[in-house]
């Protein structure tokens, strides 16, 4: 069984590794922004850390679930396996999205921010979800399926997100590579207003925020005119 593992486990890497430098090929030549070369050397870099993430995942899963219990058995191997579908489900988002962030993030550390800015939310929501999914199978009657189920499978989203966002975003922070910078020149004007436009929206709602504040001490809204109503107003 465990020469099994290691032959399925290093097919599906394989796998992921081919599908991921497609797809970032892929992305980069839609937008036609750099040289045949530099897209290439890209994806390479981008899929070979995909590749790393998902390899280490694919590791850690199986030591864990040895740890719990969890026997090396056809079932146990195949939800060991599950962990390189959601590794690369993290992990690709999280590299696209790095390589390609506009010319205005200067350093690789700016870049990750940017993308992890954009990520954070669904890729927490995604692991939310999935594990509640997983939990599920604690409250089932069989032992069988909470041993070769229920315990890989909870080891399985606990390892892949803590890989894909946690692990992955700080790794890409030392890859201050210039063929790793593939996004879109910026003009001065539009670099300006990306950077003013958070604050401005801030500034904005916090003066909507302080005038419905002062119309509530005043007595002036009543559920006849709701504050939404002041929203749509104001704008």
């Amino acid at each position: 069984l465990w020469k099994n593992f290691w032959k399925i486990g290093l097919i599906a890497v394989l796998a992921c590794f081919g599908v991921s430098f497609l797809f970032l090929v892929s992305k980069l030549y839609m937008d036609r922004l750099f040289s045949t070369g530099k897209i290439i050397g890209g994806s390479l870099i981008g899929s070979l850390m995909i590749t790393i993430t998902t390899a280490a995942s694919l590791v850690v899963v199986a030591g864990l679930s040895t740890l719990f219990d969890v026997s090396f058995t056809g079932f146990s191997i195949m939800s060991f396996v599950l962990s390189v579908g959601f590794a690369v489900e993290y992990s690709v988002h999280v590299v696209a999205r790095w390589m390609i962030a506009n010319a205005t993030y200067k350093t690789s550390m700016e870049r990750v921010e940017n993308a992890m800015d954009f990520l954070f939310l669904p890729t927490f929501m995604s692991f939310v979800s999935s594990t509640i999914g997983v939990a599920c199978l604690a409250f089932t009657d069989f032992d069988f399926n909470q041993v070769y189920f229920f315990r890989p499978l909870i080891i399985v989203m606990f390892t892949t997100y803590f890989f894909g966002c946690w692990w992955l975003p700080a790794a890409l922070v030392l890859l201050d590579f210039d063929v790793v910078k593939l996004g879109r020149e910026v003009s001065p004007t539009e670099s300006h207003l990306e950077q003013k436009a958070e604050p401005l929206v801030k500034a904005d709602n916090d003066a909507l925020r302080d005038e419905e504040l002062e119309e509530v001490e005043d007595g002036k809204v009543t559920e006849e005119t709701p504050v939404h109503h002041k929203h749509h107003k104001h704008h």
